[in-house]
């Protein structure tokens, strides 16, 4: 399973990419994540549907004043087999 969430809020500058690769890494879930020039942060998972469920619940609880909005989109797996935070 392949997931593309969006997060709107106050997620730049709050440690939301390094985070989000702790959990990543955590609950065994490949991807990346990296912050958009309009103030969103994309978070791309891969994995198995209940350790990306998990994961995310994670992020919107250590987040929970930050985050105002998430995006979600399933996508097509690329079979990625780690976790990147894009600069």
């Amino acid at each position: 399973m392949r997931k593309r969430f969006t997060f709107s809020g106050t997620v730049q500058g709050v440690g939301f990419r390094s985070v989000s690769k702790y959990i990543a890494r955590k609950f065994q879930v490949n991807g990346w994540v990296k912050n958009n020039p309009d103030g969103t942060v994309v978070l791309v998972l891969e994995g198995k549907g209940k350790s990306i469920n998990i994961a995310l619940s994670y992020l919107k609880n250590f987040f929970q004043n930050r985050i105002k909005k998430i995006d979600i989109k399933e996508e097509k797996e690329e079979g990625l087999n780690s976790f990147q935070i894009i600069r």
